[in-house]
Order: structure tokens, then sequence, then C-alpha cells
């Protein structure tokens, strides 16, 4: 069955709007949920009574397509709420017609979200959110006003991409009933118009995720090491001590302090490394980017086809090992493994070889795919469960275009780096059949041996030669 309830969209009536916010009572607890379309980030977190909050963090603009896993503070989740909705970005421009409307459902504990707009007195333009978190955009094009209905879709990852994209499906389809005049506001491009009817946005509706104020969790935990048990309140600090032999004591201690709620156990970082125990809060499993070594950026041709190559291969390979079982049990290995691969992705992309637009756009996939990665260690060193198998899946696609990019770009600035040859006179001659005719090959002989004595009695003679002339000259 399924659960819905409205988005309070801010900025509805720009073309991108700023936020989409939703708090509802759905999948069993409640729901709260801040999308930022123009940034491509999102948080979603679910409350079940007496349970811990859950969070899912969103990025390169995906929607939420399953229920979140990582467990949370009810306190850190109203304030991750409460950052994400923070600042607004400033208002946008509303060109277009009709306002958004969307709605977020969960169905058998999956979220999914749908957003319309009717930019047009014939047509609608609908997103929906997918099994994997992309976005569709979908034009239908009523049959009024012409021969029959139509209707073409698109897919993006971002929501504000397929915004974008779903703009240009409007202007290919109402082409026949002048597209601009019909799905624009008059006072948005007729200035003498807007003169005199201006532009009144609409109300914005009150924040429902305001209404999110979950019950403080336990405000003491336990954590262990290898002298015994540390009882630590919400700051970090040790308010009760106990010895390796007496976690009965510290339970009840820490019963006490909670009023009966006893959470987990917190092991320290050397216990952790002793016992092998990854992902563990206070462990850090995963490295960091900057500590990971950076590989010397290729300089040739060759090596730079061919790393782009491995570079590939290996993203596909990470990708399957991520839909495996391994990929849900051994997340940190997976991630050292994605980790090395976005280091030697960055020396592919930085070789001298490549240039322009394409070697910027795998720059920005990398970039995005570092931050995928990041999130990821960070999490798991809080001791949180992040969704491995779709960081490393974001990755992995995201490596896999940006070494194809590298690869196309460092081939257009090799072809270009030897555009033109040089010949004798100074002049360049450019390669292909263009009308110009390059300069004949001549065959290349060897040098003759420097003999000094003879070099100098060629230069005698010749001084002796232009002597006599001049004196002949001279006499005459």
């Amino acid at each position: 069955m399924a659960e819905k309830f409205n988005l309070q969209i801010m900025g509805a009536d720009e073309d991108v709007p700023r936020l989409l916010l939703a708090y509802g009572r759905a999948c069993g607890g409640e729901m709260a949920f801040v999308m930022r379309p123009r940034e491509d980030s999102a948080v979603l977190v679910h409350q079940i009574t007496k349970q811990p909050a859950r969070i899912w963090r969103g990025e390169e603009g995906m929607a939420p397509a399953q229920a979140p896993e990582q467990e949370i503070e009810p306190s850190a989740a109203v304030t991750e709420v409460k950052r994400m909705k923070a600042s607004p970005p400033a208002a946008g421009p509303a060109t277009l017609r009709g306002t958004w409307k969307g709605i977020l459902y969960c169905t058998d504990g999956r979220p999914s979200m749908v957003l319309a707009r009717k930019v047009a007195s014939y047509g609608t333009l609908r997103l929906a959110s997918g099994l994997d978190g992309r976005w569709t955009a979908t034009f239908e094009r009523a049959p009024r006003w012409f021969s029959k209905a139509a209707q073409e879709s698109v897919q993006r990852d971002g929501l504000a991409d397929a915004i974008q994209a779903g703009m240009g499906l409007v202007v290919g389809l109402v082409s026949e009933a002048c597209s601009f005049r019909d799905t624009r506001r008059r006072n948005a491009v007729d200035a003498e118009y807007a003169a005199v009817h201006p532009y009144r946005p609409p109300r914005e509706a009150k924040d429902p995720t305001e209404r999110y104020k979950p019950k403080p969790g336990p405000a003491y935990r336990l954590r262990q090491d290898e002298a015994g048990f540390d009882v630590l309140d919400g700051s970090g600090n040790v308010v009760a001590r106990f010895g390796a032999r007496e976690k009965g004591k510290a339970d009840k201690h820490l019963r006490a302090l909670n009023k009966g709620q006893v959470p987990a156990v917190t092991v320290s970082a050397d216990v952790a490394d002793a016992f092998g125990l990854g992902g563990m809060p206070g462990v850090s499993v995963v490295p960091s980017l900057d500590a990971l070594p950076t590989p010397a950026p290729p300089t040739g041709a060759t090596s730079t086809a061919r790393i782009a190559a491995a570079t590939e291969k290996e993203a596909e390979a990470l990708a399957e090992l991520a839909q495996s079982s391994w990929g849900a049990t051994d997340a940190p290995e997976l991630l050292r493994r994605a980790g090395r691969l976005i280091k030697h992705a960055q020396a592919l992309a930085a070789s001298p070889l490549c240039t322009g637009k394409e070697q910027k756009a795998a720059l920005e996939d990398i970039r995005r795919a570092a931050g995928a990665y990041q999130q990821a260690a960070d999490a798991l060193a809080r001791g949180e469960k992040p969704d491995v198998v779709t960081t490393l899946r974001r990755i992995s696609e995201r490596v896999s275009i940006a070494a194809a990019r590298a690869a196309k770009s460092c081939a257009a600035g090799q072809q270009k780096l030897g555009l033109e040859r040089p010949t004798p006179g100074g002049e360049s001659f450019p390669r292909g059949n263009n009308g110009a005719t390059a300069p004949a090959r001549t065959r290349k002989t060897k040098a003759p041996e420097v003999d000094p004595a003879k070099d100098k009695a060629l230069v005698d003679a010749f001084a002796q030669a232009i002597q006599a002339a001049a004196a002949q000259m001279g006499a005459s």
C-alpha cells in the first residue's frame, strides 16, 4: 500500500525550485525530507518510535530509492535537517507558466517522488524518480490544438538536469503552436507588459519539517577499550570507569543514567584494530583521499590510452563486486580499492596531453566520485552503515565516464600538438589535403667528417680569389 504526502516547494514558480520540503507519518514512522535541487544535495530522515533515527544523504541530485539505513541520534538528525534547509539559494528565473507541485510516496518501505508542472493549457511536464534514484522527465501533450496527443521522455541523474532536459521536450513538442508564447509568462519576456502587470510570486507556505521533533535517545553510552569500560555523556566526556570484568556493573550504571535504555557499546580504535573490527564507531578503516598516493600523470600517447582502458575495466570490475555479497560484507576493502581507482583517474585526467572541455568534464566527474568516496569514508568512521553498494556504483560510473573523456581529450590534445610541421624556410604546412602544397621530402645523407686543415686551405684560397678580383676591378 502506498502512503503519500505533499511536498512543500520553495520557489515553486521558478524554473528550478530552491528547496523541496516534506514531513509526514509513513513507512511505520516519521519522515522528514529536504532537497536542494540546484546544489544536487538532499537528506531524508526516518524515525520509528523507540528506535534510533535513520538517515539517507543524497548527492548529484539523486532521489531516495530505498529506506534510510544509516543510524543517527535523533538530535543529530534534527540538526542535519535544519542545516540542509538553512540559507536557501536566491530566487531564480520564473519564466515558465504554472507552478511545481510534488508528492513524496512510501510504497512497501521504499520512498519515491513525483513532480509536475502545467506549462501550457495543453501540456504538463512531469518528473518521477525511479528504483535507481534517477529522474525521468516526461512531457505529455494533449490533443487540444494538435492533430493528436504526444509524449516524450528523457532520463537524467539529477533533478535540475532532468528539469532542463524536460524543458527541451516542451519546446520540441509544442513548436507547432508557438511554444515560446504559450509556455512562458508574458511579464517575464515583455518589459512593457511587466511594467503594467508586474509578476508577483506565490506566498510561501509553512515549513512542514518544523514538525519533526523526535524524542532524544539515550544521553549516555558505553565505550570499551583495553582497560575496561567507560561511561560517556553526550559530549564524549567520561563520567564513570569500570574494569575489564565489570561489564555488568557498567550496564547497570548506564541503565540508571539513561532510565533503562542501553545503547550499543562503542569499541575504541585500539581494540577494533586488534580484533579486526572494521566500521566500528571511532575507527577510521577507510583512509581519506589525501592520504592515498597519486601516480604520476602519463605523458605518452600510448601509455595514456592504455591507462584509460585499464581504468575503465577496473571501474567495471568494481561495480560488479559492489553488486555481489562481497559489496555488502567487505565495504571498507572495496572503498579503499575505489579510492585508489579515483587517484589513478585523477592522474590520467591531469596528463599534459589532455585539454579542452572533455578534460574539464572528466575532472568534474572525478570530483563527484571523490565526494561520494569521502562521504562514505566519514560515515564508516562515525560507526554508521552507509549504502556502500550505491556509493560504489556511483564511483564506478563516474570514474568510467571520466576515463573515457580523458582518453578523448588526450587524443585531441595529441593531434593538436602535431598539427603543424616546420619547413626549412620557416613556413608551416597543415596536415591533410587543404589545397596547400607540402614541400617534397629529401633523402637524408650522412654528414661528412670534419677536416680542420682542409677547411683552412679552402678559406685561404677563397680569400685570395676575392683579393685578386678586387685588384683587377681597381686597375680597370
